[in-house]
């Protein structure tokens, strides 16, 4: 806890992203809210995307306008360095009482804690740009999550909640998890569907990547996919992209032999709890009313739009994903793919509803921006922990895994070199030094930056599976 304050209040001091004073490009919106919430909301209002991603910068500005501080850029990044510290403190406080609730091994704390903290999305992107959602985000997940688990599901959903105007997907995750919480009585002896079901899903996948492919070029619109893919497309590479994509991931389902998907539609309708729906339905119908009522009619962006980038931007470069999220995260979607037979048994036979949100975790994993599962990171947790705790592993596992984070998280590694600034100004992405911030967020990529990156997640999995298969302690009797 001590090296993770030392690393964060470090990255605060150390530099911040050279644009627009500090607070970047999509930053620019919430410094926006910050200084104008309490003016702008009434009268000129936010449009329809964006108002879902005011909190916490409408809260800061009614506690400066309460407080009488001026709202000039200079008091408002202290503001948002003051709350980027107090939203980690409530995290580790959080995480440590989900650690408690859980009863991890002292081993399994420390790998998840370090999972959990030290990565480039901790360490270096809070600080790098501070009016960003993100780390509120977790935070909202986390604590509501962690309700959810000691059964107050009313005070899990009240905060949830906050994720409409933050986050929206913490709220949608939260709603199945309530709605499907009891498991029934699955069926002990699964049909052919069901039990061949995760090496069904790659080619899933398959079907709406290929046909927004060829739609693409059939239509002549080469250029929208150009758009999503931050690249010219080649068919070359999108169809190994695609073969590499659907083959590891039934090769992973089939080789570690995931179990079968336990529930069945009846199941579901057996464990659906209406009472509870029409409260939330009425929850979901009112505040989106409101936020309908103040919201413009302009246009941001489009959700068919995002849905066709999880779609499309895997193809970019063959199994960019794994690079993109092992840059953002580190270790975690290592021991995800090392632990995943046991993961995904422990997190579907929680209940019904968190085998639905394994799926939607698993459709936005396919993205290469990694920063797209962080709604999800907490519900990760207590999966891999119960798979971990299983393993029975030896200290060296949790020294290796720390050391590992800190390396991958590339904290120590400065953005702000020089020619960084101009490179942004003329909006050039793609450059050397523009690669020091974009080439963590996937799509953003060179090919340079993504061989690079797919070479160090290839070896931080090999080398952390064998670490960890030789610290798994001996069972009793061999």
């Amino acid at each position: 806890m001590l090296l993770l304050l030392a690393i964060f209040a470090y990255s605060f001091y150390a530099e911040q992203i050279p644009v627009n004073d500090g607070a970047g490009f999509d930053g620019v919106f919430y410094r926006e809210v910050f200084q104008n919430f309490s003016t702008d909301v009434f009268t000129v209002g936010y449009d329809r995307f964006r108002i879902q991603r005011i909190f916490p910068f409408c809260l800061m500005n009614v506690v400066y306008n309460l407080a009488g501080i001026p709202l000039t850029k200079t008091h408002m990044m202290t503001g948002m360095t003051l709350l980027h510290f107090l939203n980690l403190a409530i995290q580790i406080l959080f995480f440590f009482k989900l650690a408690k609730l859980q009863g991890w091994k002292p081993v399994t704390k420390v790998i998840l804690f370090s999972l959990f903290f030290f990565n480039f999305s901790v360490l270096k992107d809070c600080s790098f740009e501070a009016f960003q959602t993100d780390a509120f985000a977790v935070t909202i997940a986390l604590v509501s999550y962690y309700a959810f688990l000691t059964g107050r599901n009313a005070t899990a959903f009240a905060i949830s909640l906050l994720g409409l105007v933050t986050w929206p997907t913490v709220t949608y995750v939260m709603i199945p998890l309530i709605l499907f919480q009891h498991k029934g009585n699955a069926a002990s002896a699964p049909g052919p569907f069901r039990a061949k079901f995760f090496r069904l899903l790659p080619f899933a996948y398959a079907v709406p990547a290929i046909g927004l492919v060829a739609l693409s070029f059939i239509l002549h619109k080469e250029a929208n996919l150009d758009g999503l893919l931050l690249t010219s497309p080649r068919p070359s590479l999108i169809i190994f992209s695609l073969v590499a994509i659907v083959g590891c991931g039934w090769l992973l389902a089939t080789m570690q032999k995931w179990p079968p998907f336990p529930y069945t539609p009846t199941d579901f309708l057996k464990s659906f709890r209406l009472r509870p729906a029409i409260g939330i339905a009425l929850c979901i119908v009112a505040i989106s009313a409101i936020l309908r009522m103040i919201a413009n009619e302009e246009f941001f962006f489009d959700g068919k739009l995002f849905l066709y980038q999880i779609i499309a931007r895997p193809l970019k470069y063959p199994l960019i994903t794994f690079a993109g999220q092992v840059v953002y995260w580190g270790l975690l979607p290592v021991l995800l793919l090392i632990f995943a037979k046991d993961f995904v048994k422990e997190f579907m036979e929680k209940s019904p509803g968190h085998a639905l949100v394994l799926l939607i975790f698993i459709f936005f994993a396919l993205d290469s921006e990694g920063r797209h599962i962080a709604p999800l990171l907490p519900l990760l947790l207590v999966p891999l922990g119960s798979a971990l705790d299983k393993a029975d592993l030896a200290p060296k596992a949790a020294i290796f895994t720390v050391i590992a984070q800190l390396i991958l998280s590339h904290f120590y590694m400065p953005i702000n070199v020089e020619g960084f600034a101009e490179s942004l100004e003329q909006g050039n992405l793609f450059t050397p030094v523009a690669q020091r911030l974009f080439m963590n967020y996937g799509p953003w990529m060179t090919s340079t930056s993504y061989f690079y990156w797919l070479a160090i997640a290839f070896a931080a999995l090999i080398v952390t599976n064998v670490v960890f298969k030789r610290a798994k302690r001996p069972q009793s009797g061999q």
